[in-house]
C-alpha cells in the first residue's frame, strides 16, 4: 500500500516515524524514514513501512512518500490514513483527490476537519506550492480564500436520461438513413449533432442537480449555473442547423428539462445570477426567459 501526503508543517524524521508507527499500529523501530536526497545505501529497506520525505516550498512545508508492507494489517484507505496522520502529528495533511485533476486535493487537520482544497505548483524548477482555495474555513491556514471549486463539481458523476433518450434516438435516425447519408446526423467531432448533445448535458446536468436540491453539497457555483443557461441559449440557436427529425427531438427533449427547470425557479426581478458575475452585460432584455428566472433558494449564497 502506498501513500502520498502533503503536511503544512516541516516535521522532523522522528515525529513523522512516531506518527506513521501509531497511525500503523507497528512499533516505531520498523518504520525507516528519510529525506530523498540522503544516502540511500543505509536505510532499512525491510522495514514494515518505508518513507521518503522532501522539504518543499509554499504553502505546504513537506512531500510524504510512505509505503507500507502487505505484512502491516493495518493498511486503511488514504482518506483514512491520513486523518489519522493528521492527528498523530498534529499537523494539516492534504492528500490527492480521486478526479484527474493536479489540482484536486483533500485538506484534513487535527480536529477532524475535511475539505475539499486546491493545490496549485507553479512551474519553477523547483515548485512552490500554494493553496489557493479550500471550501470550508481552516483554523491553520485564516488567509486562505474559501469558496466551492467548480472544477470539482463538473467532475461529479450526474444522470441525464433525457440526453440518454435524444442520443438513443438519434442514433435510430443514423442507422435509419438513407444513402447517401445525410451530413444533418453526421455525429463527428463538433457537427451540428455533436453540440446538440453536448449543450443538451450540460443543460441537463443543472436542472437534475437544482431539483435534488444542489445535492450532495446543498451550493452550486454561480458560474457553472451560468454556464448552463449560455448552453441553454445555444441549444435554442440550433434546431434550424439540424435536419427535421433531429430538430423535433431536441425540442422535445430541452421542452422536458424546461418544465423541470421551471417548477425549480421563480421569476427574477433582482437577476440574481448576472449580479453574481463580473462582467456580465448589464441588460438582459434580450435573453432567453431562462435568464430571468432564479431557483428558489440560491445555492451560491450558501456558506
Amino acid at each position: 500500500m502506498t501513500y502520498n501526503l502533503f503536511t503544512t508543517d516541516r516535521l522532523q524524521p522522528l515525529r513523522v516515524s512516531d506518527a506513521l508507527a501509531s497511525c500503523l499500529c507497528v512499533e516505531p523501530n520498523s518504520v525507516d524514514v528519510a529525506d530523498v536526497d540522503a544516502d540511500q545505501d543505509i536505510r532499512n529497506w525491510d522495514a514494515l513501512a518505508l518513507c521518503a520525505y522532501s522539504d518543499v516550498l509554499g504553502d505546504v512545508s513537506l512531500t510524504l512518500d510512505i509505503f507500507v508492507q502487505d505484512a502491516v494489517s493495518q493498511q486503511p484507505p488514504e482518506s483514512e490514513f491520513a486523518s489519522r496522520f493528521a492527528v498523530a502529528a498534529q499537523t494539516v495533511v492534504l492528500y490527492p483527490a480521486e478526479e484527474h485533476l493536479p489540482s484536486a486535493y483533500w485538506l484534513v487537520t487535527p480536529t477532524g476537519l475535511v475539505t475539499r482544497a486546491r493545490l496549485l505548483a507553479s512551474d519553477d524548477e523547483r515548485p512552490e506550492y500554494s493553496i489557493d482555495a479550500v471550501e470550508a474555513a481552516v483554523p491553520q491556514l485564516p488567509g486562505i480564500r474559501v469558496m466551492q471549486l467548480p472544477e470539482i463539481v463538473r467532475e461529479q458523476h450526474v444522470p441525464t436520461p433525457t440526453t440518454s433518450e435524444f442520443v438513443h434516438a438519434t442514433e435510430l435516425l443514423r442507422k435509419a438513413q438513407e444513402i447517401p447519408a445525410n451530413p444533418a446526423l453526421a455525429d463527428e467531432s463538433e457537427s451540428h449533432l455533436y453540440h446538440s448533445r453536448a449543450y443538451l448535458a450540460e443543460w441537463e446536468r443543472m436542472v437534475r442537480r437544482m431539483e435534488s436540491d444542489w445535492h450532495p453539497t446543498g451550493k452550486y457555483p454561480v458560474e457553472l449555473y451560468c454556464e448552463a443557461l449560455l448552453a441553454r441559449d445555444r441549444i435554442e440557436q440550433l434546431p434550424e442547423e439540424l435536419s427535421r427529425p433531429v430538430a423535433d427531438l431536441l425540442r422535445q427533449s430541452v421542452g422536458q428539462l424546461d418544465e423541470a427547470f421551471k417548477k425549480c425557479t421563480a421569476p427574477d426581478d433582482t437577476r440574481a445570477a448576472e449580479a453574481e458575475v463580473p462582467g456580465s452585460p448589464a441588460d438582459l432584455g434580450g435573453r432567453g426567459w431562462w435568464w430571468h428566472r432564479k431557483p428558489l433558494t440560491l445555492p451560491w449564497d450558501k456558506n
